[in-house]
């Protein structure tokens, strides 16, 4: 079988992140990750990234560029905050991780391991916690159900 692979998208030398890229490696992943400092992102590359997805999301509310911009007292639109974006991706929150399909923003293992399929086997770096919501989660159809529920309401 192929090993499975993924895009990270990091911002130079981070610990939370270098921890969350270690975290999907050791699972047997292997990483393009993608340097926004060395190698920015351009509005094309961003919008791409970003589709159709509520751009809210994507945006780290805890940078000092945040209130630089003057995020926090309203929104301009899509465009204008990609340009800005582009221009200081430290508003961005990271990483972002990206499969063929989905994509997961920010350190969260719980919702890596549930975007990757990462198992709980051999703890992969994960909580006890974690890894009993994710069991849980998985021996338990009805649960997963009513958890889709409640998020699609």
């Amino acid at each position: 079988m192929p090993p499975k692979r993924a895009t990270f998208f990091t911002f130079g030398e981070d610990t939370v992140c270098s921890d969350a890229q270690k975290f999907i490696q050791s699972a047997g992943y292997l990483l393009k990750v993608h340097d926004m400092k060395e190698n920015p992102l351009t509005c094309k590359q961003i919008s791409t990234l970003i589709g159709y997805v509520d751009i809210k999301h994507f945006l780290n509310t805890h940078s000092s560029s945040y209130k630089k911009h003057k995020l926090d007292q309203g929104f301009p639109e899509r465009t204008e905050i990609i340009k800005m974006i582009e221009s200081d991706p430290s508003l961005l929150k990271l990483p972002i991780i990206k499969s063929a399909r989905l994509m997961t923003v920010g350190c969260n293992k719980k919702k890596i391991s549930q975007m990757l399929q990462i198992s709980d086997n051999g703890n992969n770096g994960m909580s006890k916690e974690s890894q009993g919501n994710i069991r849980n989660g998985r021996n338990n159809k009805r649960s997963i159900d009513k958890k889709t529920a409640s998020v699609s309401k």
